[in-house]
């Protein structure tokens, strides 16, 4: 009998869907379908790229799958649409509305449904949200929301909020938004309109940028509260909704039935929530307003996880000592610790640093082996790389502050890869740095850059921004460097070929010798643009940061699923979406360059 080809297709890499997606897998694999023996699964993830969804639905819909499982309703709608012939039975989970997804289901708790299509519905418990946001502030008159439009699942949140709102006599604040670009600056606008509280619904741009929510939230001394559980972990104050693990084993439950033979037909679709409550005290620190968590709320949270099997000896390796390193560390301790993994009780952990220096790497992870490591837990790509080679298996690898895993040898795509490793990409947004040197300098024609070939990370990253600065119109000089005395030449000689800008790729030797680059863009009168966050403080006049202490979180994460029994094999490398704009006026006045205004309400810190 020949084993089905079943296909799961997500829209973003965010912490309650890719629960979902683990809780579907797991459900197959209750029901007696698991990998590779029994099924064969391949995963799809757009990136939060409606474009690219379409393009991966349409793939699917050829009929070479058996079953696709689809996460979220943008990933309902993409599938759907593609697939309108039914070549392939189609199962849904993660989606608030599946009448107003516009995809054919007339009705819930009927057959009234395309027959290749089932799955289950999962409304918000929006009345459920805003009774106890007034149950911690009884004084709540007004809320905020901020959703895009184009988003069905978020309007019919919205819809719900405004109708519980007009009950409860709270105004209802709305600002809409296009992508989660966007959200640091409707919140904000949000905030100077008066609102007492910002809400977060079912909007995947909002909680795709949950950061700068609670960022631009915290400006005006307010709390953030959701009805999508897990985002306490990124500040929110609570957080009532689905438990989306739960959710996506019921929809993967209902996969089983159809690929035992049952048609997606003949099975009903239903709303059903299965709820989780959230609480994070440290959120109620410098609110303006006197929120307050009643102690018997807090009644589900207060038992702590129980303790692991055994007591894991963690080795932390690092190449070097920067600030992004830093935050990385931070954010990976701290996701353990928001996962309930206790330092002392379940884990201890030695922390070992090359100090710049590559050949020190492999004695260094040859030491951390020799010392008994049950896991390793990498910062940078030569650290990664010499991990892979000199582990050789015998430990599960964790990593983070890399651009491409696939380009360091841990496998051939996010889904695919060498089963002893896994963890979180942190490549910058190339395409987002060319919007922004356009919208800061309009007339830009050319731009520099210095890379090591010998790092495959900044390989790869300058072919990231070649691609981005032709798509933008714009000429891009990349010059190599072998050591790290040879940077303040090669930046010389760079700033001397008609270039308008360095926009400097991340690199190990490169931000080492960072000192080198800035004097020679400061003698040229050239503006830097960069991508690591500790360059803003020295010279770069624009940083465009991802958030590498979200990607330490998400990979501590990965580390604790790893520390209760998941194997690393069957955990799809995740990618780190969030970026942090920080500006250096000093530097622009040097240069006398003017920020726009839409650049400065961007920013998440201006140095000046």
């Amino acid at each position: 009998m020949p084993v089905p080809h079943v296909a799961i297709l997500q829209h973003v890499s965010q912490g309650i869907i890719d629960d979902g997606v683990t809780g579907m897998i797991q459900s197959l694999a209750e029901g007696g379908f698991v990998e590779p023996s029994t099924i064969r699964i391949q995963r799809f993830n757009a990136q939060g790229d409606v474009a690219t969804s379409n393009s991966i639905a349409k793939q699917i819909a050829t009929g070479q799958f058996d079953l696709v499982l689809t996460a979220t309703t943008l990933s309902l709608q993409a599938m759907a649409s593609a697939n309108t012939a039914g070549k392939v039975n189609h199962v849904f989970g993660l989606v608030s509305d599946p009448v107003g997804a516009g995809v054919g289901i007339k009705s819930l708790d009927s057959l009234d449904h395309p027959k290749h299509l089932t799955g289950l519905g999962t409304l918000p418990p929006v009345r459920k949200t805003f009774e106890l946001a007034r149950k911690l502030y009884p004084g709540l008159k007004t809320v905020g929301v901020g959703w895009n439009p184009a988003e069905s699942n978020s309007r019919v949140a919205v819809e719900a909020g405004r109708q519980v709102c007009k009950d409860l006599g709270i105004e209802l604040l709305e600002a809409n938004v296009e992508n989660s670009s966007g959200a640091f600056e409707a919140v904000s606008s949000l905030v100077s309109r008066g609102a007492q509280a910002i809400w977060v619904g079912g909007d995947v741009s909002m909680i795709t940028a949950m950061d700068s929510v609670v960022g631009a939230a915290k400006r005006g001394r307010i709390p953030v509260f959701t009805s999508i559980p897990g985002n306490v972990k990124r500040g929110s104050l609570f957080d009532v909704g689905a438990n989306y693990l739960e959710v996506g084993k019921l929809a993967g439950a209902i996969a089983v039935q159809v690929l035992k033979g049952t048609s997606p037909g003949a099975i009903q679709i239903r709303n059903q929530m299965p709820e989780k409550l959230m609480f994070n005290k440290a959120a109620l620190e410098s609110l303006k307003d006197p929120w307050s968590i009643p102690d018997e709320l807090l009644v589900t949270q207060t038992a702590a996880a129980a303790p692991l099997s055994k007591k894991w000896n963690l080795q932390m390796v690092q190449l070097n000592n920067v600030l992004d390193v830093e935050e990385a560390q931070e954010g990976m301790l701290k996701g353990l610790e928001e996962n309930q993994i206790v330092r002392g009780r379940d884990f201890d952990i030695t922390i070992r640093n090359a100090q710049g220096d590559m050949a020190t790497l492999n004695t260094l992870v040859d030491a951390a082996v020799s010392d008994g490591a049950d896991m390793l837990l990498t910062l940078s790509t030569p650290t990664l790389q010499a991990a892979l080679q000199r582990s050789q298996g015998k430990v599960p690898v964790v990593f983070t502050y890399v651009s491409s895993a696939v380009k360091a040898g841990a496998g051939t795509s996010s889904d695919s890869h060498l089963p002893f490793v896994t963890g979180v990409e942190t490549v910058g947004s190339m395409d987002e740095m060319i919007t922004l040197i356009k919208t800061v300098m309009p007339n830009v024609r050319t731009i520099g850059t210095l890379f090591v070939p010998a790092e495959v990370n900044m390989v790869y990253t300058k072919e990231l921004l070649a691609k981005a600065a032709e798509k933008g119109g714009i000429k891009l000089v990349a010059s190599g460097v072998a050591t790290s005395t040879e940077v303040a030449d090669a930046a010389l000689a760079l700033s001397s070929q008609g270039i308008d800008v360095i926009c400097q790729i991340p690199g190990n030797m490169t931000a080492s010798a960072f000192g080198g680059i800035a004097q020679a863009a400061q003698r040229k009168k050239i503006p830097i643009f960069a991508f690591q966050k500790v360059q803003a403080q020295n010279g770069a006049m624009v940083v465009l940061s991802r958030d590498y202490g979200d990607a330490g979180r998400q990979a501590g994460a990965m580390a604790a699923r790893i520390m209760r029994g998941e194997s690393p094999a069957k955990m799809p490398f995740q990618q780190i979406t969030k970026s942090n704009l920080i500006l250096n006026q000093k530097a622009a006045k040097a240069l006398g360059k003017v920020f726009p205004a839409a650049v400065l309400a961007k920013a998440v810190e201006v140095i000046q």
